[in-house]
């Protein structure tokens, strides 16, 4: 019998169940990777242990949920083999950053025969860091141009909850294996959502820190460096340690993790429109109703906001962005990989790109120049609220 898990029911319940997996390894797995460390450091498992269990685990929701490109099964040998040493818990690597030893293929039929990379993404260095031990790397449309994780190369990623619908992306493979229960927490990243709406899919939580905040990334605000990488978790803890012990020294601009003397009610502003004009479906208005009388009874005030700024230009804008970064991508496929290569490239990007490659340089310079009035009016736009609550998508998953 197939099973079919219904998110809203169990959300609703309160649980946090996962898809039930075949042969897991008899290793309580708490749900939460702080939990799970003081797990190991109580003598209840071992760090090999929970990784040879996550291995399992990954092995059959790979099966049901095709959310990894790679599993690595020799992954427990590169434990400390040092008594009492920290533990070391086991994460995935989202498949468009580099991990040394292993090929990144960016979800691309282009990259099949690339060679394994030299050296770590300076993120993903970061991560390993905090006493992570990648086990896989998760699936990713290519490029993570696409908020749902179908590439051609690999097929689809389905979401745990319910395998025929979609867990998202672009960083479905990461969601599917979190909400599943393979491994507590994941690597993401996020330029347009594709953690964010993972996130809100598979009921996890999912946060796009600011530009210029984490290790790895140029230490400044920059508008038109959008992609941010952090990570994907089922608490909400697991995301702030990550985030703390990930973020850099220098970060120009940025306010601090925890506003000094911030302890008083908040204003937060409660914004619908979207960019399009579309209203957000009557399930996603209730829940915003919802959030809404829980923050009152909690003692802040929630106020409706309004765009800072033309959502239609700059939902344009942002669309011309996006086309102008798959045409830089498509054109380092082709001076690197070949025309060969090139012509493996999915409809979808070839598209984008020829859109990007189209705009002329004054015209592109004139783009990223309205980015940044808008990211100055977004940011002036706090000085009457403290927190600007939207829905991640306008309907629920179908």
């Amino acid at each position: 019998m197939e099973l079919r898990l219904d998110r809203r029911q169990l959300l609703a319940a309160g649980t946090a169940a996962a898809l039930p997996l075949p042969a897991l390894a008899a290793v309580a797995v708490p749900d939460d990777t702080q939990a799970l460390a003081q797990h190991i450091i109580a003598g209840h498992t071992s760090a090999r242990a929970v990784t040879e269990a996550a291995i399992t685990r990954l092995e059959a929701a790979q099966a049901k949920l095709n959310c990894a490109v790679l599993i690595d099964r020799a992954a427990a040998d590169r434990l400390p083999k040092v008594p009492g040493a920290a533990p070391v818990l086991p994460t995935l690597i989202k498949d468009l950053n580099d991990w040394q030893g292993q090929p990144t293929r960016n979800g691309s039929r282009a990259f099949a025969d690339v060679p394994p990379a030299k050296a770590d993404d300076p993120f993903v260095a970061a991560l390993t860091g905090l006493d992570l031990n990648p086990i896989g790397k998760s699936a990713t449309p290519e490029f993570g141009l696409m908020c749902v994780t179908e590439p051609l190369a690999r097929g689809p990623t389905r979401n745990p909850w319910n395998p025929d619908l979609s867990p998202g992306g672009s960083s479905g493979g990461s969601a599917a294996a979190v909400a599943s229960g393979v491994v507590t927490i994941a690597h993401a990243n996020d330029g347009g959502g594709s953690i964010r709406i993972p996130a809100s899919l598979t009921g996890l939580f999912g946060f796009k820190p600011s530009r210029g905040r984490s290790k790895g990334m140029t230490p400044k605000d920059d508008a038109a460096d959008i992609a941010v990488d952090h990570v994907l978790t089922r608490s909400v803890r697991d995301s702030a340690f990550a985030l703390l012990r990930l973020q850099q020294a220098g970060a120009e601009g940025l306010a601090p993790l925890v506003p000094a003397g911030q302890t008083g009610p908040l204003t937060i502003g409660v914004l619908t429109a979207t960019a399009n004009g579309t209203v957000p479906d009557a399930e996603v208005m209730a829940a915003i109703a919802g959030a809404r009388a829980l923050l009152t009874r909690l003692g802040h005030k929630v106020v409706d906001a309004e765009w800072s700024f033309s959502p239609s230009d700059f939902a344009r804008d942002f669309t011309d962005f996006w086309a102008m970064a798959a045409a830089r991508s498509a054109g380092e496929v082709r001076s690197k990989l070949g025309a060969d290569a090139a012509a493996r490239l999915e409809p979808l990007t070839a598209y984008l790109a020829a859109r990007g490659a189209a705009i002329a340089q004054a015209d592109a310079r004139a783009i990223i120049g309205r980015l940044f009035s808008y990211r100055e009016a977004y940011n002036a736009s706090f000085a009457g609220m403290d927190v600007l609550m939207t829905p991640v998508l306008t309907r629920h998953a179908i």
